[in-house]
């Protein structure tokens, strides 16, 4: 079990043999802006700051880009580009709380997050594209930020700025 920084997350897992109650979360409800989706990055380096949140930008084309603090003083952030899609009705995600269960539907799924390298950064860390994670994400109504992404030509394309947590593996 890892160890949680996070005080809103249980320090312990469900009991086996038990029964627990059962909510759906408010993002069941058809007007609700609780949205959730998955991140799944191809390679996710050491050099994430993860005591810091991250920035998550989302274009009208449906690309990705998600930026982390670097946790080595002084480096650029560390930033990854993928895709977006809309989940199945039926896809969710489960929460505990450490006495109760709550069910939450997913809403978009963020594929194939890739590491994008600075000129002159070490690509060493390339070999290791075997290690996949698979984190939750809160995305919620955010005021419009007038961004461009990197793989995107300059046509000053709308993109929607979320928090995001870096999560432990």
């Amino acid at each position: 079990m890892a160890n949680n920084n996070n005080k809103d997350e249980p320090s312990t897992a469900p009991q086996p043999d038990r029964w627990y109650n059962l909510t759906l979360g408010p993002s069941f409800n058809d007007h609700s802006s609780t949205k959730f989706c998955t991140l799944r990055y191809e390679f996710k380096p050491a050099s994430i700051d993860k005591n810091q949140p991250g920035s998550l930008h989302k274009n009208k084309e449906n690309r990705v880009s998600v930026e982390f603090h670097n946790n080595q003083h002084g480096k650029p952030k560390v930033t990854f580009e993928g895709s977006s899609e809309d989940y199945k009705d039926n896809d969710g995600v489960l929460f505990f709380d450490g006495k109760t269960f709550r069910l939450e539907r997913l809403h978009r799924a963020v594929k194939r997050l890739r590491h994008v390298r600075l000129p002159g950064e070490s690509a060493s860390a390339a070999a290791m594209t075997g290690t996949t994670s698979v984190g939750p994400a809160m995305e919620s109504q955010s005021p419009l930020v007038g961004k461009t992404t990197k793989s995107q030509p300059l046509n000053k394309s709308i993109v929607h700025s979320v928090p995001v947590s870096s999560g432990s593996e």
